[in-house]
């Protein structure tokens, strides 16, 4: 009878036995890269605080890309991944970060749009003022003998994206300090960081001369 009392006892303890939960580790962290529509671009962690600081360890980056004007990179001690200019969608990316100093930027805005973050013995990066944004602009031409581009505009600096549909003509934006242009045999979309100054841009096809508008800058 002693015997069978100590086998129950036994048994219940057993059942009764808490069972813990695995602890939390590095790899089950999950950093969130966002960039786009417009001119921002940012690192947080899952509770969408922004990153400065991160012990080493391997970690989940999910990159939310929203524009096909821009990309997320992300740089440093033993780590290179990023998303295209003209991609848009999510990518995720396993990384193991490691002590130094990281850094993730927009590769077509590098001036304007970029962070860093310190993991281990880095310290966290300091704060410098952020330049404005450069303002969003498209020229086009095409398809057939168009040419789309503003009568006016304030001085200062533009992202310029510059959409060709034509196989026959290229896009050509010239005047102080600009000399940017697309293939005539181009057809697609091309990314230009400009500074317009005050004064009068020529917006042509070198085709065919007459396909031209002139942009105002004051």
């Amino acid at each position: 009878m002693r015997i069978a009392l100590i086998t129950f006892v036994a048994a219940c303890l057993v059942v009764a036995a808490p069972i813990f939960a695995r602890p939390t580790s590095a790899v089950d962290q999950e950093l969130v890269g966002s960039v786009g529509p417009g001119f921002g671009i940012s690192l947080r962690d899952a509770n969408g605080i922004g990153i400065t600081h991160l012990d080493p360890g391997t970690y989940t980056l999910v990159i939310h890309d929203k524009s096909d004007m821009h990309s997320f990179h992300l740089v440093g001690p033993g780590v290179n991944v990023g998303t295209d200019v003209t991609f848009i969608g999510d990518q995720t990316f396993t990384i193991t970060l490691i002590d130094g100093t990281y850094a993730f930027q927009c590769d077509a805005h590098p001036t304007v749009m970029h962070g860093s973050f310190g993991v281990g013995t880095a310290p966290p990066p300091t704060t410098t003022p952020t330049p404005p944004a450069p303002k969003p602009l498209t020229l086009a031409v095409g398809p057939g003998k168009r040419l789309t581009a503003p009568a006016h505009l304030a001085a200062g600096r533009y992202a310029i994206t510059a959409r060709d549909s034509s196989a026959i003509d290229d896009l050509h934006l010239k005047g102080a300090g600009v000399d940017r242009k697309t293939g005539v045999a181009f057809k697609g979309k091309a990314h230009w960081t400009v500074t317009l100054k005050a004064g009068t841009y020529r917006v042509f096809s070198d085709a065919h001369r007459s396909l031209a508008r002139k942009i105002s800058v004051s």
